[in-house]
């Protein structure tokens, strides 16, 4: 005998099928996933070919899955029952952390590519009679340990050969590197200040205020004097950032807020990014975008130029990834010139085309896992054309 309640839920089963399977067809299909900060799957041509070699079934399984009704709900429901009822603290390749912070998983170092990048900025240092000062920034994972889940000891004590502990990283790195480069603790610069704001909690960069810590541990490299911090006027310009950690989850999480630093004593200064002139170093248009972040900088540009007036007959070239892009301004006062360069935007031997800058310094900044993932930044080991020395 069929019981009632079999009944009433094949029912509702077979209505929810029947109303997504509706919305599915009715509502318009989605270009951009705003939660999620990237573009979602289109609906794939319907080809003899893509039919026979399979390719149909597996894009239209992806534009299923993007295009799905109602999708960030469901993200953030799955989440919500990952983390309170399943009790998950690994969603995506990020643990969720107390306090609302969320840690991108380190792991699984590859340590060929590793010792190709220790070459490539060996080579490149030693061709420049300029210093070349090299920070590799943390990630909150490795100054925010208190606040790892229980059950991620990797990443709060090194483990020998597999590298998944972001201290020993950098360490190892700069243990490996000629005199020729100039390193700069940042762990123990952040470290001591962990109890401040100095990161994010949905995103994977450092705040402004940890830039701002940053700049003076390079400054202590440099020997150069840098500002206090009650120099700046601190302003924030949203506190409703939600970056690209939230991202690979919908988390239920509160969101971060952004904020400028700006001197009290401003340097006046021109920019010039990929040949176009921005107003300023700051682009207000994100603000109202998911990807608040690029308010600084505009985005990722390849070569971003800065004029200022500081008068001090000096250029500074960076070689960076978008941790630097927060971090720029804090060095407007002390060169007349700043060039910052993304290596992976340009296909010029970078050698050659950071000697056609003159640059007085090079200042090559990556975070630990953007470094342990770029395939670009053995690009700086590159031969000069007329070079025969390797």
């Amino acid at each position: 005998m069929v019981k009632k309640s079999d009944i009433v839920l094949s029912v509702l089963f077979f209505l929810f099928i029947i109303t997504f399977g509706i919305l599915f067809v009715v509502l318009p299909d989605s270009d951009f996933s705003e939660s999620e900060n990237r573009m979602l799957a289109q609906a794939p041509e319907v080809t003899f070919k893509t039919v026979s070699d399979g390719s149909f079934e597996k894009d239209f399984e992806s534009y299923l899955t993007d295009q799905f009704p109602f999708r960030d709900f469901w993200v953030r429901s799955n989440t919500s029952v990952s983390m309170y009822a399943l009790l998950k603290r690994d969603i995506n390749g990020v643990y969720i952390g107390k306090d609302g912070y969320l840690f991108e998983k380190f792991e699984n170092i590859d340590t060929k590519r590793m010792q190709n990048q220790i070459d490539a900025i060996s080579r490149f240092s030693e061709r420049f009679d300029v210093p070349v000062i090299f920070a590799i920034a943390p990630n909150s994972i490795a100054v925010y340990t208190d606040n790892l889940p229980a059950f991620a000891p990797a990443e709060k004590e090194p483990n020998g050969g597999n590298i998944s502990n972001q201290r020993e990283y950098i360490n190892l790195f700069y243990s490996s590197l000629p005199d020729s480069v100039h390193t700069v603790d940042l762990v123990s610069a952040l470290e001591s200040h962990r109890s401040e704001y100095i990161y994010y909690r949905t995103d994977h960069h450092w705040t402004t205020l940890g830039a701002y810590y940053a700049y003076r541990a390079i400054c202590s490299e440099l020997n150069t004097e840098p500002y206090n911090l009650e120099d700046y006027t601190a302003t924030p310009v949203t506190n409703s950032f939600y970056g690209t950690l939230f991202s690979k989850g919908n988390f239920p999480v509160a969101p971060d807020t952004i904020s400028r630093f700006d001197l009290k004593n401003p340097i006046e200064y021109s920019v010039v990014s990929d040949g176009n002139e921005l107003a300023s170093l700051y682009d207000e248009s994100f603000l109202s975008k998911k990807d608040k972040y690029s308010y600084f900088m505009s985005g990722n540009p390849a070569h971003l130029t800065v004029k200022t007036s500081a008068n001090t007959g000096k250029t500074a070239v960076f070689i960076k990834d978008s941790y630097t892009h927060c971090l720029l301004q804090f060095f407007l006062p002390y060169y007349d010139t700043i060039h910052m360069i993304d290596p992976r935007y340009i296909s010029q031997n970078l050698t050659e085309y950071v000697s056609a800058l003159s640059p007085d310094c090079i200042i090559v900044i990556y975070n630990a896992k953007t470094l342990s993932d770029d395939t670009n930044f053995i690009k700086l080991g590159y031969t000069p054309r007329n070079d025969s020395s390797d």
